[in-house]
């Protein structure tokens, strides 16, 4: 007989998710394992197996879950900018951008364990797995570069490709330094961030 799903399943399982993206990030995959991240939610580890079948079920659906939730992001902050903005095409990419930028430093801070999870330990999942997170990392390139075709539309894809990915960098790894509770805060470096990608340090 299958054993009836909970009525909390869902959140159970972010739950799950949330306490092992914090011992991924500490310990990396390899260090963590399904014992420490049952201790850590207070669920025993045959209750975690109930939830996910292995380790890399549980990297998979992260992952997953956080570059969904980025593309998802991404799209509707264009979306909500791009509908309220009036002005020319330039100018309300120029405000489609700073609003996608802000919200996406927004949700790195939000969910910064699982953004250093993905930029660390996705080489541990299988290829056609990790090959699907890459489309969805794609799929935010693909946004900016979306952009930045009425911003600079002489360049060729090759360029704002390799723009797309200067300007997500500069964003990605700010995990690194950047302090939530620090002098700077999120929307004033994303400001600072888009304004000096498109003016250059002397404007920005």
């Amino acid at each position: 007989m299958v054993r009836p799903r909970a009525e909390n399943y869902e959140e159970r399982r972010l739950e799950l998710l949330d306490a092992a993206a914090s011992m991924f990030a500490e310990k990396g995959f390899d260090g963590a394992s399904m014992a420490q991240i049952a201790s850590s939610c207070g669920v025993s580890k045959a209750l975690l197996y109930h939830y996910y079948k292995s380790k890399e079920e549980l990297l998979y659906s992260m992952l997953l879950s956080h570059c969904l939730l980025l593309v998802r992001t991404g799209e509707e902050a264009v979306a909500k900018a791009g509908r309220t903005f009036v002005g020319s095409d330039q100018d309300k990419a120029r405000a489609q951008l700073d609003s996608l930028v802000r919200s996406l430093m927004q949700l790195y801070i939000e969910s910064r364990d699982k953004h250093v999870v993905l930029l660390n330990n996705l080489h541990a999942l299988p290829q056609e797995q990790q090959l699907e997170i890459k489309q969805l990392e794609k799929n935010l390139v693909g946004i900016i570069k979306g952009l930045l075709k009425e911003l600079k539309p002489g360049a060729t894809d090759a360029v704002r490709t390799a723009l797309a990915m200067y300007l997500m960098g500069a964003v990605n790894w700010t995990y690194t330094w950047f302090k939530s509770d620090g002098p700077v805060s999120h929307d004033e470096y994303a400001s600072l961030a888009t304004s000096t990608f498109l003016h250059g340090i002397e404007e920005g």
